[in-house]
């Protein structure tokens, strides 16, 4: 579907025209020879806009201040919400145990004032305890994902074999599986 098509369609979905359309994805709406701006268009479309960081909040307000001239940057209408962890889901199960344990099973409801001090009782040896475990649970799945991976993708069977010796839980194994942003980070 080319761009025009694209446009004349939604533009007639909204019950307004393709120019109009493509005047809200533009920073002067009057200037048709101004390229079009998804953000531009997603932000008159919301209802309301937020980072997902208080940095990125900020950052976000300045970008896009040209779309509101006569407020003053830090009262353009974009808000931020730090990301949260559900703690039930990230953690594993070990990790849950180990937490429980030490802190009590509703720890993360109410006030977080003591589990400092609650975490900070583990004795060293039933953390290095749940470290190990937690290495050799890694390593144990990156190793079952990775000869499914090779097997499905026709690999051969000694290379679905070697998947199976891949690194060392005796080794410090560092990964990435996010990019890093610095206006992502938590402020």
């Amino acid at each position: 579907m080319t761009q025009d098509k694209c446009y004349r369609r939604y533009a007639r979905k909204l019950g307004i025209t393709p120019r109009n359309l493509l005047a809200l994805g533009r920073h002067n709406p009057d200037d048709p020879s101004e390229p079009f701006n998804m953000a531009y268009l997603a932000i008159r479309g919301s209802g309301a806009v937020n980072g997902v960081s208080s940095l990125h909040g900020q950052v976000s307000r300045h970008l896009f201040e040209p779309l509101f001239s006569h407020w003053p940057v830090d009262e353009v209408p974009i808000a931020h919400v730090t990301n949260g962890v559900h703690m039930p889901t990230w953690d594993s199960a070990e990790a849950d145990d180990l937490w429980t344990e030490a802190c009590g099973k509703d720890r993360w409801l109410g006030t977080t004032e003591t589990l400092g001090d609650d975490i900070r009782r583990v004795s060293d040896t039933r953390l290095w305890q749940f470290r190990i475990a937690a290495r050799q649970t890694f390593v144990a799945d990156v190793r079952e994902r990775l000869s499914r991976q090779l097997a499905s993708s026709g690999a051969s069977a000694e290379e679905v074999m070697e998947a199976g010796n891949i690194f060392d839980p005796n080794v410090l194994t560092l990964g990435f599986a996010r990019r890093f942003s610095a206006y992502i980070r938590r402020r």
